[in-house]
């Protein structure tokens, strides 16, 4: 799930569960509380503004709360381009350069796999091949220096192991 569409259902989750609340509340008379002759002196603050409760989701015929089904998280969203303040001509050259990146990294990797690796050696595989998968999808989705910065990472983790 998208983080922005991830977000939207906590907020409306939290607003759901505060409309219940607050219909159960309005729903419960206030206890009545005996006024002494000190209390009429002092001024009583004003009524505070009560906020309309959405109304709970209806309920089925057979009692139980209606489901809604949301396939595939819902209407399509348009891809985000994140804006730099990189000229399409340098945006164009870094994505070159990540994309070499990752293909040299990936035949490095090719030439040290024969080599046994130790726990900590085989972490660092692990976090190569992370970062490549991520730097791909972030070449996906547009975001040129985020990959770019990735693919960096992940070909100076691969010259390291290779020499070690």
């Amino acid at each position: 799930m998208k983080p922005a569409r991830r977000i939207c259902m906590l907020i409306l989750a939290a607003l759901l569960a505060t409309a219940v609340a607050g219909a159960a509340q309005e729903t419960s008379p206030p206890a009545a509380v005996p006024q002494s002759s000190q209390d009429k002196t002092k001024p009583e603050p004003p009524p505070a503004k009560k906020l309309r409760a959405a109304k709970p989701p209806a309920a089925s015929t057979n009692g139980a709360p209606r489901k809604i089904v949301v396939r595939e998280g819902g209407a399509d969203e348009p891809m985000a381009q994140i804006v730099t303040g990189m000229s399409p001509a340098e945006a164009e050259r870094e994505r070159r350069e990540a994309e070499l990146l990752l293909s040299t990294t990936a035949e490095k990797l090719k030439e040290i796999a024969p080599r046994q690796f130790n726990d900590e050696q085989q972490q660092t595989i692990s976090q190569i091949h992370n970062y490549m998968e991520v730097s791909r999808s972030a070449l996906k989705e547009g975001d040129i220096p985020r990959a770019h910065t990735l693919a960096i990472k992940a070909g100076l983790l691969a010259d390291d192991l290779a020499r070690h």
